[in-house]
C-alpha cells in the first residue's frame, strides 16, 4: 500500500515512519507541507493508496489539504486519515465534511494505527478489485458500476453524502458524550430487494442514488451526513438541535420520491418505497462504540416498516 504522510514536524515524521515500517508499511512518502503534498501527488507515477494528514500546519492546514485532494478525480475514493492533536468537535466535523475517512489523535498508539490501517488496506484492496471489475473486456472504457444487493454505494455526489465507514469513524471519533449532540434517522427502501431482482445491480445503484438525492433535498442544511449501508438501508446523521424541525421528514421524503413517478413509469420501473424510523440518540449501550447508533437507526426504520405492514 502506497502511503502519503503529511506532517510539518520532522521529529514526529521520523517516529511515525519508523512505526509504519514496523507494522509492515514500508512504501511511505513523507511531505512537510500541504503544498509539497499536492506537488508529490501531481508528480507521482501512480496514485497513492492512502493519505495520512496532520491538521495544524503552516500555510495550508490539513483540512484544506484534504479538500484539495478530494477534488482530484483520481482521489475521490482514496482513504484519507487525519492524524492530529486537535480533538475538538469542530475539527472533527470539518475534517469529515472535507472528505476524511478516519480521524486519529496523537500521540501515536501503535495498536490503534495497526487496526485502522488494516481497515484501510481492506478498502484499498476492494477498490482495486472494483476497478478491475468495471473495465470492459477490450479495456477501452469502464462499464457502469454494478452493485450487489448488500454492497455499500458511494455517496460522494450527494449533498452531505459520506461512506458508511467514515460515518462510523466520525461517531467513534466524537465519543459517547459528544455524540449526544447528533441524532440518527434510518431510511429503509421497503421494495429494494424487488427492484434489485428485477433491474440488476447497475440500475439498482442509480435508484438508490435517486433516493439519496431526495433525502438530501429534504434536509436543506449543511450540517448533515447521509450514508448508504446496503440492502436498501440509509442512515442520516443530523444535529440534535434540528430534530424537531425535521419531524415531518418521512412524509416529505415520500412526497419528493413521488415526483419521480412519471419518469419511472416511462422506464417501466417500480418506484422505490421508503419507511423512515424515529430519530435515535446514543444510549449507555453505545458507551464504547457510538457507531452502533447506525445499526440501531437502520433497525428502527425496518421495525417501523414491519409495524406498518402488520396493521395494513
Amino acid at each position: 500500500m502506497r502511503i502519503l504522510a503529511v506532517d510539518d514536524d520532522p521529529d514526529f515524521v521520523a517516529v511515525f515512519l519508523d512505526t509504519l515500517n514496523h507494522l509492515g508499511y514500508s512504501d511511505v512518502t513523507p511531505a512537510m507541507s500541504g503544498a509539497e503534498a499536492l506537488d508529490l501527488i501531481k508528480k507521482a507515477p501512480q496514485s497513492f493508496d492512502c493519505c495520512i494528514l496532520d491538521i495544524q500546519m503552516p500555510g495550508m492546514n490539513g483540512i484544506e489539504l484534504c479538500r484539495h485532494i478530494r477534488a482530484l478525480p483520481s482521489y475521490a475514493d482514496v482513504p484519507i486519515v487525519m492524524n492530529t492533536v486537535m480533538s475538538d468537535k469542530r475539527y472533527i466535523d470539518d475534517a469529515f465534511a472535507a472528505g476524511a475517512t478516519d480521524y486519529l489523535t496523537k500521540p501515536i498508539d501503535e495498536t490503534e494505527i495497526k487496526s485502522r490501517l488494516g481497515v484501510v488496506q481492506l478498502l484499498v484492496s476492494e477498490r482495486r478489485r472494483s476497478g478491475i471489475a468495471t473495465v470492459t473486456p477490450g479495456g477501452q472504457a469502464p462499464a457502469l458500476p454494478s452493485y450487489g444487493f448488500h454492497d455499500s454505494i458511494p455517496m460522494k455526489r450527494i449533498d452531505g453524502g459520506i461512506d458508511v465507514l467514515a460515518m462510523e469513524n466520525y461517531l467513534n471519533a466524537l465519543g459517547l458524550f459528544r455524540a449526544l449532540s447528533v441524532v440518527a434517522v434510518g431510511v429503509h427502501v421497503t421494495n429494494g430487494r424487488e427492484i434489485y431482482d428485477m433491474e440488476g445491480g447497475a440500475v439498482f445503484g442509480d435508484v438508490m442514488l435517486d433516493v439519496a438525492t431526495c433525502i438530501a433535498d429534504c434536509l436543506p442544511f449543511s450540517a448533515k451526513m447521509i450514508a448508504y449501508k446496503g440492502a436498501g438501508d440509509f442512515v442520516c446523521l443530523l444535529p440534535k438541535r434540528r430534530e424537531r424541525e425535521n419531524a415531518a421528514f418521512g412524509d416529505q421524503l415520500m412526497g419528493y420520491i413521488a415526483e419521480f413517478q412519471r419518469v419511472y413509469d416511462e422506464l417501466h420501473m417500480r418506484l422505490p418505497m421508503v419507511a423512515v424510523g424515529p430519530a435515535m440518540t446514543c444510549r449507555a449501550s453505545n458507551l464504547t462504540t457510538p457507531s452502533r447508533l447506525i445499526d440501531e437507526a437502520i433497525k428502527s426504520a425496518r421495525d417501523y416498516h414491519l409495524r406498518d405492514a402488520s396493521f395494513a
